[in-house]
């Protein structure tokens, strides 16, 4: 659907979205039944290419985009879904009535909102694959109002035998997000799928040229030019090797910076 989706839909239009796939589907097939263009832009929202889905995913939050970084980075993902509608709409408006709660609708009109979870996760677990489905907000939004169309989700999930959790900024690991993000590019770069040189491989170096009175910078500059590769490729070879738990820099006591130290987990240790 090119363009964006209307604030103040008709009925009518909600059928033709839910027709038309909008939140349903798995993998790279799936919809997100909202994007990024469909909401006002706060400068909080994102769009990632996920090597899991091989897909580009739409968060609306700098939050969800967090949440979406953990889970990619996890081991067992099988399938990230975002803004994934709960369907049929009749359960959610059952849902509500039995609470006695107000059902959401769409602003300045009488049309029941599709309400949708930020993030639905497929799992691999040793009993077969789990689904896990995860709500994100920040603390200071928990309003009244907000936890009531919260706990509308949460049953919606549970009738289904649905694990469902609230993610807040206080489930979300602060450095490891944060080194994630500063290796998020490489999931993309063509200079690592391209090199001749493993990921792996790379990683080793970088580790053994580590110093605690090295810069990032200056391991990477060494690393490079022993490997006889430019800065980028090293950066995107590096980033791979973390991705894939691959390395042994410690992502999870100190953010990563360029002109910053590193930490190393001990041998035999990886992320």
């Amino acid at each position: 659907m090119a363009g964006t989706k209307s604030r103040t839909p008709t009925q009518d239009v909600v059928a033709r979205w839910l027709k038309a796939g909008y939140g349903q589907g798995t993998g790279s097939e799936y919809k997100p039944f909202m994007y990024v263009r469909d909401v006002p832009s706060k400068g909080t929202s994102s769009m990632v290419k996920s090597r899991i889905t091989g897909r580009t995913h739409h968060y609306l939050s700098r939050q969800e985009f967090k949440v979406h970084l953990q889970a990619e980075y996890a081991l067992g993902t099988k399938d990230i879904r975002e803004q994934y509608a709960l369907l049929p709409l009749d359960d959610t408006a059952k849902i509500a009535f039995d609470l006695g709660v107000r059902h959401p609708v769409y602003p300045s009109t009488k049309t029941p909102t599709v309400m949708t979870t930020d993030l639905l996760l497929t799992l691999n677990r040793t009993h077969g694959e789990e689904l896990l489905a995860i709500s994100v907000k920040m603390k200071k939004e928990l309003t009244p109002r907000v936890l009531e169309k919260l706990l509308i989700e949460k049953i919606y999930w549970n009738n289904r035998g649905v694990k469902w959790v609230l993610s807040t900024e206080e489930s979300i690991s602060a450095f490891r997000v944060k080194n994630l993000s500063f290796f998020e590019s490489s999931l993309s770069d063509d200079r690592a799928v391209s090199s001749s040189i493993e990921p792996t491989y790379f990683s080793r170096c970088f580790e053994s040229n580590h110093s605690p009175s090295l810069t990032f910078n200056e391991i990477m500059t060494k690393s490079t030019i022993e490997m006889g590769i430019d800065r980028p490729t090293g950066h995107a070879l590096l980033g791979l090797a973390v991705w894939n738990h691959n390395s042994r820099i410690n992502i999870d006591d100190i953010a990563l910076t360029h002109r910053g130290r590193v930490l190393l987990l001990d041998h035999n240790s990886y992320v």
